[in-house]
């Protein structure tokens, strides 16, 4: 847990030591004698194939790999989720209008999956919920890199980022301790990925790719971009896909990982084509772009060495 923020340590013994159920859920005394079974079905003879075990052995190995579905609307985590897809939409509203085709459409898609990844997670299959989940805790992740973007743009108030910035880090929290609980308890024995996440405002890699985007916004906030929008947007777009691929790395599954961080280094590589296109058109001067060109070596780099780290670790 070396690499987990103190707000998702906070969270996940808080709800921890409130709730002993494999989810937490609101309404837990109400639903406790409403849930529909979780036995095997007995219309057709079970038969082991692959194992000497007895028969009703073998049923009870199976049965812990599924899981009782229950009402996803009475999960805190979708209730979060829920809340702060409302709040993001209703701030979108007040965005330019030059970025509703950029950060508004890409900051609305990614807040939304995280609550449809959760719904989607509500079923019987143990390594499917893991799977929704991870793809719903990038998503989080995700958003909060576009509420960055969106701060240092001066779109959001410091208020209103840690508003929001806050509810997902919930969601991260309540997804966690409860993919903890399952593979703790109904799923022991099964190969499921540890749970826990790293703070991606703490990786190197991130915190650069954001000053990358800052830089990118200046150098084309100059009026000699303002004839070539195509170009204009193309470096924004590269440049924060960047931030938002690294971001949506931090979850669960290696190949995952490893395409969120492959479609960063992408970006930066698209990133590098416009930017040669721009001085090739005597936009802007190579000199100018030191900076730039540091920060792009940099995030390279770094994410290239957690890629390797991540093999490593994998393979060992």
């Amino acid at each position: 847990m070396k690499d987990i923020s103190e707000l998702e340590k906070i969270g996940i013994e808080f709800y921890l030591n409130q709730y002993s159920a494999n989810q937490i859920y609101d309404n837990l005394e109400e639903n406790f004698n409403n849930q529909p079974s979780n036995e095997l079905s007995t219309d057709t003879p079970l038969q082991n194939f692959h194992t000497n075990k007895p028969e009703q052995e073998y049923k009870a190995q199976k049965k812990q790999h599924y899981l009782e579905v229950k009402d996803v609307k009475q999960f805190m985590g979708y209730q979060k989720a829920k809340e702060l897809e409302k709040k993001i939409i209703d701030l979108l509203k007040n965005f330019p209008t030059y970025e509703k085709k950029h950060i508004v459409d890409q900051i609305g898609r990614s807040a939304t999956s995280i609550k449809d990844r959760i719904a989607m997670g509500e079923q019987i299959y143990i390594g499917e919920k893991f799977n929704q989940y991870s793809i719903s805790i990038g998503s989080a992740k995700e958003t909060s890199a576009w509420l960055q973007i969106s701060l240092a743009q001066k779109y959001i108030t410091q208020g209103q980022y840690e508003d929001l910035d806050n509810l997902a880090n919930q969601v991260v929290s309540i997804l966690t301790k409860t993919l903890c609980h399952l593979k703790e308890n109904e799923g022991k024995g099964m190969d499921l990925p540890n749970p826990y996440t790293p703070n991606v405002k703490h990786f190197g890699g991130y915190q650069n790719a954001l000053l990358l985007v800052e830089r990118i916004y200046e150098i084309t906030g100059r009026q000699e971009f303002w004839q070539d929008k195509d170009l204009l947007y193309g470096l924004r777009r590269f440049a924060t896909s960047c931030v938002a691929n690294t971001a949506e790395a931090h979850q669960l599954y290696v190949p995952k990982k490893f395409k969120f961080f492959n479609d960063a280094l992408k970006a930066l590589n698209g990133l590098d084509g416009l930017l040669e296109t721009a001085i090739t058109k005597g936009i802007i001067s190579k000199s100018s772009l030191e900076e730039i060109i540091r920060l792009r070596a940099s995030i390279r780099d770094i994410i290239s060495k957690r890629m390797g780290n991540i093999s490593k670790s994998k393979i060992a």
